[in-house]
């Protein structure tokens, strides 16, 4: 009864989309590096240097996203956007008469500070979409905690995402933001990162997410992840599907400017191409 529940009652879904690309779409434990109040609020605890930044997506079936954040003095700002572009309109018995679009923002203002030693935060976030005439309105927020073990390289975080609901519906049925719980560690050290994530989202078992960053050079970093819940996206009518749930990228720094790229594989249903650019640091 619990699970119909969910499933009739959850929406909101483009929230659970990540957009941004120096993270190789995880890394719930990581933090300082500008996109803490995306990922986790606990993490602008430790980000005291100012970040701006602008991330891009380029998603399946000619859809986009849109990212623009800022982080200082553990305070956190972002502003996500969806563009699913045009769909064609039609009427009950099939006949097309023009196309109409579906555009979703979502505001995320967060805090974080120390508490016992303990990084904690939180964020609110309101959600605003428009599908064709209809509108509809949100409100909600995350949560997060992250802890530094006595090794300062060792870092352990946990996110609960996404906790709200309609506040005004597109004709009368409110939805429940479709939380994520996410629990993650990292290994810290001089040329990069090790980490890994076990992810719960509302509509779906537990995944897990793995990933690395290595710097190869001294303004170059190498990424790579896999994502068991992306993973489920494989058709079987590619021999090279096996590959989905990865995803690849890169990094350049040049202080203050920062440039990453990332690349997730879908195959049939095409693929994910994230791009951001970040001054601080």
């Amino acid at each position: 009864m619990i699970i119909l529940l969910l499933i009739t009652v959850t929406g909101h879904e483009y929230l659970l989309v990540d957009p941004v690309a120096p993270r190789v779409g995880m890394g719930y434990a990581l933090a300082a590096d500008g996109y803490s109040v995306h990922y986790n609020p606990a993490g602008l605890a430790y980000d005291t240097c100012g970040f701006y930044s602008a991330s891009y997506l380029n998603y399946i079936e000619g859809t986009h996203f849109g990212f623009l954040g800022y982080d200082k003095n553990q305070i956190g700002i972002g502003l996500r956007y969806f563009n699913g572009g045009r769909m064609k309109k039609t009427d009950a018995q099939g006949g097309e008469y023009g196309t109409f679009g579906a555009h979703f923002f979502d505001l995320n203002v967060g805090k974080g500070f120390f508490w016992n030693g303990l990084g904690v935060g939180g964020s609110l976030k309101l959600v605003y979409e428009i599908i064709d005439t209809l509108t509809a309105i949100g409100v909600g927020g995350d949560l997060g905690a992250l802890y530094y073990l006595d090794d300062p390289e060792l870092q352990l975080g946990l996110a609960v995402k996404n906790i709200g609901t309609t506040v005004k519906a597109y004709i009368q049925e409110k939805e429940l933001f479709p939380y994520e719980i996410n629990a993650g560690v990292a290994k810290v050290f001089s040329q990069g990162w090790l980490g890994l994530d076990l992810v719960k989202p509302a509509l779906s078992g537990i995944g897990v997410r793995i990933g690395a960053e290595y710097a190869v050079a001294t303004p170059v970093r190498l990424r790579v992840s896999y994502n068991s819940i992306l993973s489920s996206m494989r058709t079987g009518s590619n021999g090279l599907d096996i590959l989905t749930g990865l995803t690849a990228g890169f990094g350049i720094r040049v202080a203050p400017l920062i440039i990453d790229f990332s690349y997730s594989p879908y195959f049939d249903l095409g693929g994910g191409i994230r791009m951001s650019v970040s001054l601080g640091g």
